[in-house]
């Protein structure tokens, strides 16, 4: 079976998807304002979301989003 592209994944069930279904999205830039907006509204102020000298010498080298920030936009591109 090929890989289908779905325009609007509503109304599937996960049963419904078959592996290398693809969906699009109008996408979306994560901003420095939505980090600091979901810390607020979190209460996570850790320093690898927050304080980008801090990251220069971490992992990944600069500030890393929430996770679960990632999760909700993610979550409301699924719908649009």
């Amino acid at each position: 079976m090929s890989a289908r592209k779905l325009a609007k994944p509503q109304g599937l069930y996960f049963e419904e998807f078959a592996i290398g279904d693809q969906v699009e999205s109008l996408g979306r830039t994560i901003t420095e304002t939505d980090v600091v907006n979901f810390a607020s509204l979190s209460g996570d102020w850790n320093l690898i979301h927050t304080d980008a000298e801090y990251c220069k010498g971490e992992m990944f080298g600069q500030r890393v989003a929430h996770g679960l920030l990632i999760l909700s936009v993610a979550s409301g591109q699924a719908v649009r």
